[in-house]
């Protein structure tokens, strides 16, 4: 799987989730208003980011033979990736 490249941010004004091309890539919008946009685009936002770090931990712990914690970060990682392990 190949998502945008990161960085990602969030335009409050058009609640929209735009690539570092300015892109849209998702809209941070309810119809009821109850959801904190905010809260959601920046965990969103932050995703590829995210991602990159988890990567560079595994690669670190797996030298580390930490494999309960490597386990855990490699499911999170597939996950976002979109791989089933």
């Amino acid at each position: 799987m190949s998502a945008t490249p990161g960085p990602w941010r969030y335009e409050a004004a058009t609640k929209t989730i735009r690539s570092k091309s300015n892109y849209w890539l998702a809209t941070m919008d309810s119809w009821d208003g109850a959801v904190d946009h905010g809260a959601n685009a920046a965990l969103i936002a932050a995703a590829p980011d995210l991602l990159a770090a988890c990567n560079a931990a595994l690669a670190y712990l797996d030298a580390e033979d930490s494999a309960g914690l490597v386990a855990e970060l490699a499911a999170a990682v597939a996950k976002a990736e979109g791989v089933t392990l």
